[in-house]
């Protein structure tokens, strides 16, 4: 019995589905003498309020003012504010939580060599979490350590993605004298869950990043 067209295309599509599975989990073979990072994932936890501030993408957010008395928000009114009225997303304040917004927006990553990266919303750094590069390692960012993150945590299954870039301020040694920096990627599964109000909560199991290429440094 011949397969339908339709089961022929099923497997196909599962055929090409293991292989670039297992392309993104397997790492490259480092030149001779040299060492290979393991990346490896152990906390992955990012919480997305459904209100929190959104300096970026908002622009209700972008024009609102609070009242800011010394380092907390008071009541949002100008006819009482015994304080400034500013923009909400002018400022750098430590608890960015302002009147009528719930809690700002968080990821946290750790990894098993002991890298760490906490990253959350606040409206003078325009930085997007979930859109790009994160707050890890942030204080040798010039070196090139850079994990970036892209994900959606509207859906209570789905699939992350994560890069992690080696800079040449974290080259590692060879052999041979010469120095060596690295590049991973992966996709992995992420999971969200969500309370009344759309407040995401998501997480994943551990993972790694494998090598995926690499480069020297002069």
């Amino acid at each position: 019995m011949i397969p339908s067209r339709s089961l022929l295309t099923g497997l196909l599509a599962l055929s090409t589905s293991s292989f670039t599975a297992a392309l993104h989990s397997r790492s490259i073979i480092p030149p001779e003498g040299c060492p290979i990072p393991t990346w490896t994932v152990s906390t992955f936890h990012w919480y997305n309020g459904s209100h929190s501030l959104d300096c970026i993408h908002n622009e209700v957010d972008r024009n609102t003012q609070g009242c800011l008395c010394g380092r907390a928000w008071c009541d949002p009114n100008p006819a009482t504010c015994n304080g400034s009225m500013v923009n909400v997303c002018w400022t750098g304040m430590p608890n960015y939580e302002p009147w009528g917004y719930g809690p700002k927006q968080t990821l946290d990553i750790d990894f098993e060599d002991g890298l760490t990266c906490h990253d959350e919303y606040i409206g003078y750094r325009i930085h997007d979490i979930a859109h790009g590069e994160t707050n890890c390692g942030y204080a040798d960012r010039g070196a090139g350590r850079i994990v970036s993150f892209y994900g959606s945590s509207n859906e209570a299954s789905s699939t992350g993605h994560m890069d992690y870039t080696l800079g040449s301020g974290h080259a590692l040694k060879c052999a041979n004298g010469s120095s060596i920096t690295y590049y991973g990627s992966v996709d992995f599964p992420l999971t969200c869950t969500h309370d009344s109000y759309f407040n995401a909560t998501c997480t994943a199991p551990v993972f790694e990043i494998p090598v995926l290429d690499y480069s020297w440094v002069s």
